[in-house]
């Protein structure tokens, strides 16, 4: 039997293993971080008050929507643009009663935000909702636009040690299919978990949502990786179900 190997947030770990279970697919779920809220480092207030620029409020995920939105600023946030990194993170703030500006119209990445002829045009000041070390290639890819770009980290990645069961599940497996839905998931399991246990992950297939991850992955050395439908756990169900030849034809 496949075991496959989940390494997304404890809920939506234990969401995608139910899945699996009723296909008959076990599951190693083994969260490699857990959130919590912290306080931004730099000064937001004179962002949202740059006279006469647009101002650009990023959300790059709904979790960066539950701990970002405090944070914005009650008495203007109508005069701020609001852009989301994909279809989820723009169902979680309209849930929340915020318009949404700026979405690319296909993909779910930093660069397909970042292709929107939108933020060519009159760059001015953008703040990101993020978590310390993640969205480089967006405040980046910004800059280069000409955007002033403050990254306010509102929440951050506790990691989470891998049990000694878990460890004992992937060396046991006979046929081991990991996924990735981050670099830095990626990075603390390789820094946490033993040798032997990390080569046999590199050693197996990898379903990941996003180029950037599938070329991290290659270079630390995998040999099978494979890119995923999309990044929810519904488009993760879909590819495992093609790999492991459990597609339904209906």
């Amino acid at each position: 039997m496949t075991q496959v190997l989940v390494t997304r947030p404890l809920e939506s770990s234990r969401q995608l293993a139910g899945q699996l279970d009723a296909l008959g697919l076990a599951a190693i779920v083994m969260p490699v971080y857990s959130f919590a809220a912290c306080e931004p480092t730099v000064e937001l207030k004179s962002a949202w008050s740059s006279p006469g620029k647009r101002i650009l409020a990023v959300f790059t995920s709904p979790r960066a929507v539950r701990f970002g939105l405090p944070h914005l600023p009650h008495d203007a946030v109508d005069d701020l643009e609001i852009a989301a990194v994909g279809a989820a993170t723009r169902t979680k703030l309209e849930s929340h009663g915020h318009p949404v500006h700026l979405q690319a119209n296909t993909g779910y990445t930093s660069e397909d935000l970042l292709q929107m002829p939108e933020l060519a045009a009159d760059p001015g000041e953008a703040v990101i909702f993020c978590a310390p070390g993640g969205r480089e290639a967006l405040s980046n890819g910004l800059q280069a636009l000409g955007w002033g770009v403050i990254n306010a980290m509102v929440y951050e990645r506790i990691p989470l040690l891998p049990a000694q069961a878990q460890v004992d599940a992937i060396m046991a497996a006979d046929d081991l299919l990991t996924t990735w839905t981050s670099v830095s998931a990626l990075e603390l399991a390789r820094e946490n978990m033993p040798a032997e246990a990390w080569d046999k992950i590199l050693k197996a297939p990898a379903l990941v949502i996003s180029d950037r991850i599938a070329h991290h992955l290659q270079n630390l050395g995998a040999s099978r990786v494979i890119r995923a439908d999309g990044p929810g756990n519904s488009d993760l169900l879909q590819s495992i179900q093609r790999l492991t030849g459990r597609l339904s034809s209906a």
